[in-house]
């Protein structure tokens, strides 16, 4: 067989094997995608925390006497009732619940409370009770809500005011 001959038949041969190769089909369809929107900042409005002044006297200047209650960030309450009879009822929040007496600071402005074994020192506003972090601590200065007692009920009645729960 001469070269031409075996080139005619073998040329066939060979596309027959060729198609037999894998092929691949481009898929020409247009899926439609949704623009994604531009992430926008979101802005929180700004709440201004009212921290009321502490006044000179304030045992006769603020209408003390009533319910504060503390609020952690795991959402725990505790509570101080305040009495006119400078005596007070104090609810941890588990539910226990200490009372006694508690006594004013020489200016008049802050409360001085005997608890556990240490003197607790509360500066006294309208409506709100500051923790001080000593007894002769001053009275104005940086505030936080981690040591704001903010009120939550009105004065006790007066029936209620006969002395504290022992």
């Amino acid at each position: 067989m001469t070269f031409h001959a075996r080139l005619a038949l073998a040329a066939p041969f060979a596309l027959a094997l060729a198609a037999c190769g894998e092929t691949t089909d481009v898929d020409e369809r247009v899926v439609e995608t949704p623009e994604l929107e531009t992430p926008t900042d979101v802005t929180l409005p700004e709440v201004e925390v009212e921290y009321p002044e502490v006044p000179v006297n304030a045992r006769t200047t603020v209408d003390y006497a009533g319910t504060y209650e503390l609020r952690t960030r795991d959402d725990q309450v505790s509570t101080i009732t305040l009495r006119e009879d400078d005596t007070y009822v104090w609810r941890a929040p588990d539910g226990t619940e200490t009372s006694g007496s508690f006594t004013w600071g020489d200016d008049e402005s802050r409360i001085l409370i005997e608890r556990e074994g240490e003197t607790q020192a509360y500066a006294v506003a309208e409506n709100v009770l500051y923790r001080l972090p000593a007894a002769d601590a001053p009275t104005a200065g940086e505030r936080s809500e981690e040591t704001t007692w903010r009120r939550s009920d009105p004065a006790p009645a007066a029936d209620d005011q006969a002395g504290p729960a022992q």
